[in-house]
């Protein structure tokens, strides 16, 4: 069966549609974006009532042209379930929903345009969801499901999260059949492109020796150069793999290692 059929069918199986709105609502946003949906309307209309403290408007505005089928307020709404801003409560399957809606339209997408990047991205985050599941509800671990995401936004859309995960999913489940090789080319494919998280799992690779020839120096100045780009929520793992290689190591690769990441900075892209 085609990917695109295989994602489609997870995208709409198991689940009802969620209701976007509800009750009554101070701002009628049809009768405010008298059906113009193009995006920059859009948020100008919510950056507006952003900065003018009417959150609720703001998001009202979001969800009726999401509802139209916009995919960038589409994907808007989904960070805003996400992080729980804008005056949204944090719902992680209103967010999954939102990428849901997104990614069921990616073989209309075209490269170069705001819909090539919402799918892919979209894509990302349902294989982010798929790979934990969501506690309570009906969205529960699939690795398989997160496995196709991250390999569609990969191969179709070159997106370098999706091969980041690709490559460290493979690298988890090597079977013994070449599969932690291939995690490594993905990998290597997303930090070409200046994935942060890539570099340190290829760090931390060349340092151990693991489906690639070891090289501890390179590995080291590729964990200490991750290290100093890495923020937010990836610093603490990537804080870990590089204190533990460099624990590790002989004083003489760390040396070397050091003067190279403060003299040369981005050690050469090993090959593969």
């Amino acid at each position: 069966m085609p990917i695109y059929s295989l994602i489609k069918r997870s995208l709409v199986s198991g689940a009802t549609l969620l209701l976007l709105t509800g009750g009554a609502q101070a701002l009628d946003a049809s009768k405010l974006i008298q059906k113009d949906t193009n995006s920059n309307t859009i948020f100008q209309l919510f950056f507006g009532f952003m900065n003018e403290g009417k959150e609720n408007d703001a998001v009202d505005v979001l969800k009726y042209a999401a509802e139209q089928g916009n995919s960038a307020a589409q994907w808007k709404l989904a960070r805003l379930y996400h992080k729980g801003e804008g005056g949204v409560d944090r719902d992680q399957l209103a967010a999954f929903r939102m990428y849901e809606k997104i990614a069921a339209q990616y073989p209309y997408a075209r490269p170069n345009t705001p819909n090539w990047q919402f799918s892919a991205d979209a894509l990302v985050a349902l294989g982010n969801y798929y790979r934990k599941g969501i506690a309570g509800t009906v969205v529960g671990e699939d690795r398989g499901k997160a496995l196709m995401m991250y390999t569609t936004a990969a191969m179709v859309f070159r997106h370098p999260s999706g091969h980041f995960q690709l490559g460290r999913m493979q690298i988890e489940d090597d079977n013994g059949f070449g599969q932690g090789t291939l995690g490594v080319r993905n990998l290597n494919k997303a930090y070409k492109k200046g994935h942060v998280g890539a570099e340190a799992l290829l760090g931390y690779a060349h340092f151990e020796g693991v489906h690639v020839k070891r090289d501890v120096v390179q590995g080291l100045i590729m964990l200490g150069n991750a290290k100093q780009r890495a923020i937010g929520s990836e610093l603490e793992w990537i804080r870990a793999l590089h204190d533990e290689a460099f624990s590790l190591a002989r004083p003489g690769d760390r040396a070397e290692a050091t003067r190279q990441i403060n003299g040369f900075g981005l050690g050469a892209i090993p090959n593969q």
